[in-house]
This record gives C-alpha cells, structure tokens and sequence, in this order.
C-alpha cells in the first residue's frame, strides 16, 4: 500500500457543503458582533452563558486536528495504552467541582492570571500571563499547520492558500463577536466533529459487514490490546498508571490556569451553573476520545481486510508506519460526494474551534493582564476597540508560526501525538503548580513560586529531551513530562516557602473572602 495519500477529487456538492459552513460562520460573526456592547460582553459574554454551551465550548476549543487526525492514528499505530486516560475522569471531576471551581467563581476577575496577583504579587501574575500567551500562540500554530498538512494531503490546496483561508475567517467572526460567537460556533463545530467521528466506524461497519467486536479480535490477535499497568523502566512509551496520572494532571492543570477553560467557567452566571459545565465538558470529552478510538479501531480492521496482508506484515508495512495518515486515506478514497466535504468541513471546524478560542482567550490576557496594567493605567481608552485588534493580530501571527512549525516537523521523527506532548505541554504543569501552590501551602510567597516554576520548566525539558540530553536510545515516556514537572514544582515551592518571605496574612484572608 502505498504511503502517500491520494488526492480528493471534490465534487460540487462538497465545495456547497464547504462554502454553506464558511459563510455560516461569517455571519455568525456579524449578527454577534451587535451584542459586543463593553469588555465583559467581549471577554465573558456578560457571565451569563448557558453552562451547557460553555461546557461542550471547552471541549471543542481544546478539540484540534490534531486530535481528530491523531487520535485514531495514536490507536492504529501503538494500541489502545493512550486511551487509558479517559478513565482519570474519574478522579478530575471531584477535584474540579470540589477545589477549583467554588475558589475561581468567587474572585471577581476576568483573567485567572489576575488570581496570581492576589496570591503571589505582580511579578507572578506577569510571569503566568507571558507564558500562557507563548504556549497559546505556538498551540495555534500547530493548528495551522495541522489543518493545512491535512487539507493539503487531501485535496493539494497549496498550504500557503488553506492557511490564508481558514485564518482570515477565524478572526473575522472572533474579533467581532467575542466570546459569545467563539461558544456558539464551538457548539456547531463539535456538531459536524461528532457527526464526522460517527460516520466513520459506522461505514466501515456497513461496507464490511463485520462490526465492532470482529474488529477488536483482529485487533486483540494483533497484540494492541496489552497494556502494562506499570513499569519502573520509564521509557516504557505507554503504561496505566503512567497515562491516568497524565491525564489526571493535565485535566486540573489546563481546568485551573489556562485562560481558555477559566475563561468559559467565569461566562457563566453562578459556580452551580459552572460545575454543570464541568460534567458537559468531560462527557463530551470521554464520548468523542471513546469515538475516535472506536474509528481508530474500525480503520485498523478495515485497512487490514483491504490489503491482504498477514497480520503481522500488516502491522510493520501499515498500521506502524502510516497510522497518522489513514483518516485523511480513508476520507479522500472511500466517503461519498457531499459526505467528504462535510468530513473536510469538520476537519477545518476543529481547527477553527480551537484557534477561535485562542485568539478570544489571548486577546483577554494581553488587555487585562498587560494593557491594563501597565499602558491604561485605569484609565482603559477604546478598550474594546483594541481587544478586537489585538485578537486579529493574534490570528495573523500565529499564521506564520504554523509554517516554523512544519520545518519543526521534518527534523524530529514524532507523530502527531508525541509532538503535542513532547512540546506544547512543557509548561502546563509548572502553571497549574502555580495555582496549586497558592491553595495548597499558605507559606509560599512569589520567590519561592518563581523558583518552583522554574524548576518545574526544567524538569519538563530534562524528561520531555532526554533522548537528545542524554543520548539514550529510546527517551523517557512523554506520559512522565508532567507528573514529574507538577510534583518537581510543589516540592520545590513548599520547601523554599521556608526559605523566602511569606505573604501577609492580611493579603491572603482578602483574596480568600473574596466573592463576586
């Protein structure tokens, strides 16, 4: 079977679907942009979103190409150990309507940066608003590539021309209608994600005439279905215990200090209606990861019964080589006309949902947490005028950081899931130890958070490289990155909490009586 992937040949009942979705969204930006009346509309949509759309708008701003083209190839190519995680929800559900939301939901802030300032003093606040802004912008550059990787490899639309495209409609309907038409369109977007991620096992399913359980005895002779529950060799890529604890982690990390999750909790009128949005947002969450593994495991058997194959030359010329490209294959050969553009549709939409979320979500940081504090001085002039800006201009650049990020790619030899581990997420833990820290030890003033974090950075970096670090043959599992980095950075900060100077008890009873 041959590892490229065949051009689409798209019909015009595809390009109707395409061109019906995209002027959707444009208009969606015009009709919201009437609402966009002062910075609260813009920024939390007058805290009076619906709990559900904010939870199934978390989901969806999180939600990327890079899960939807990943997800099936991480289950194709190495098994079902990734998928281990969802079952940490268990665990992050208690944890996020127990601690996280009732302490957000009574500080009345627009940024959860501002919650650091509180806490820690300006220097803190400053340090976690900088890095969410870097991590945010290199994150929606591997949305762009991504999405015009994909988009390219199915139809050969020039990168150039896909990534004009989706990032000139992105911020059109962002910039104008703030956050309310980011969570109406992550509503929409999820929709067609969903319809698309159904369509797919449902169709093998059909074409085959053999159904899921079939598909897992292949699956299971293959030997994809072993798990090790946990390991002390930690270059061991997958183990149980190793994906609930990183999955465990990124989930109260991401929910309590990234602006894009607390920035939706904060739109909804009341801390009740916010942990209803929690429960949205991790059904949504074990659906859609449970749905894509169900068509990782669909595509895995249907590509099998194709190539008449013995299973294990299967398994070595295939599934391990070209799992990351079997979805785009499987849209480009096999779905019928209309049924591939809405696929192509959905593709876009994940992408659209995510760099949406982050440009409205950025553009709040840089206003409140940069503008606000240190060029307005109270004093705010065209406050919303600038925000709008200032989210275009957050779209427009990260459209070039997408292509830095495809000469990136052709010098490591990770897939898509590995990448997102190995790179976006060095920062997630070392912040949600940030917050963590301040709830958790009354003792750790800002030295002793500046030092955790960094440490914890370093940690991230040490494990995340280590194969380059330490020219070991096979590097230290992505799935340690941020157990190591959290537990690094907490230590870290509680022990020199003994060390630095404390904050003031006066500080800390005010940000604790705090309610909004």
């Amino acid at each position: 079977m041959s590892d490229s992937v065949q051009k689409m040949a798209l019909t015009g009942l595809d390009l109707v679907v395409i061109a019906v979705y995209f002027a959707s969204l444009f208009l969606l930006g015009v009709w919201m942009s009437r609402r966009q009346t002062s910075e609260e509309v813009y920024f939390l949509g007058g805290r009076k979103m619906p709990w559900f759309l904010a939870g199934v708008s978390i989901i969806a701003g999180m939600l990327s190409t890079l899960t939807f083209l990943s997800t099936p190839g991480e289950f194709i190519g190495h098994g079902v150990g990734y998928f281990s995680e969802l079952f940490s929800y268990f665990l992050v559900i208690p944890v996020v309507n127990g601690i996280i939301i009732p302490f957000l939901m009574r500080l009345p802030v627009s940024s959860v940066y501002d919650y650091l300032e509180r806490r820690y003093g300006p220097s803190v606040r400053t340090l976690g608003a900088a890095i969410f802004v870097l991590m945010r912008l290199f994150w929606m550059g591997l949305i762009f590539y991504t999405v015009s990787f994909a988009v390219n490899s199915m139809t050969g639309w020039p990168v150039e021309w896909i990534i004009t495209v989706v990032g000139i409609i992105t911020v059109f309907y962002t910039s104008l209608g703030g956050l309310g038409a980011v969570i109406w369109s992550d509503f929409a977007q999820f929709v067609l994600l969903f319809g698309g991620a159904l369509f797919i096992p449902c169709y093998v399913w059909y074409s085959t005439a053999t159904g899921p359980l079939g598909w897992w005895e292949t699956f299971s002779a293959a030997g994809r279905a072993d798990v090790p529950v946990f390991s002390f060799d930690f270059t061991v890529r997958v183990t149980l215990v190793g994906m609930l604890l990183e999955g465990f982690l990124w989930n109260i990390c991401t929910h309590s200090s990234d602006q894009i999750a607390v920035q939706r909790y904060l739109s909804t009128p009341s801390a009740a209606a916010a942990k209803r949005s929690v429960w949205v947002f991790s059904l949504c969450a074990i659906a859609m990861t449970g749905l894509l593994m169900v068509g990782g495991l669909a595509l895995f058997y249907f590509y099998f019964h194709e190539s008449g194959l013995p299973l294990a030359d299967y398994q070595r010329t295939v599934a391990g080589s070209q799992g990351d490209k079997l979805m785009m294959r499987f849209i480009v050969q096999r779905l019928p006309s209309g049924v591939a553009g809405a696929m192509l549709a959905a593709i876009m939409a994940s992408a659209m949902s995510c760099l949406s979320a982050g440009m409205n979500s950025v553009s709040t940081v840089v206003t409140t947490d940069f503008f606000e504090r240190f060029l307005w001085r109270g004093r705010r002039p065209e406050g919303l005028n600038l925000a709008k800006l200032v989210a275009a201009m957050a779209g427009v650049a990260c459209m070039g950081l997408g292509l830095l990020v495809a000469e990136l790619m052709r010098a490591v030899d990770w897939n898509l899931v590995e990448m997102i581990q190995r790179i976006n997420h060095l920062f997630v833990a070392p912040i949600g130890a940030l917050f963590f820290s301040g709830i958790i030890f009354r003792r750790v003033g800002a030295a002793a958070a500046w030092l955790g974090f960094l440490c914890g950075v370093a940690t991230a970096v040490v494990v995340s490289f280590s194969r380059q670090i330490f020219d070991m043959e096979h590097g230290i599992a992505f799935a340690w990155i941020m157990p190591a980095a959290f537990v690094v950075s907490l230590t870290v900060s509680f022990l020199t909490g003994f060390l630095f100077q404390r904050p003031k008890e006066e500080q800390l009873a005010s940000m604790y009586r705090g309610s909004r």
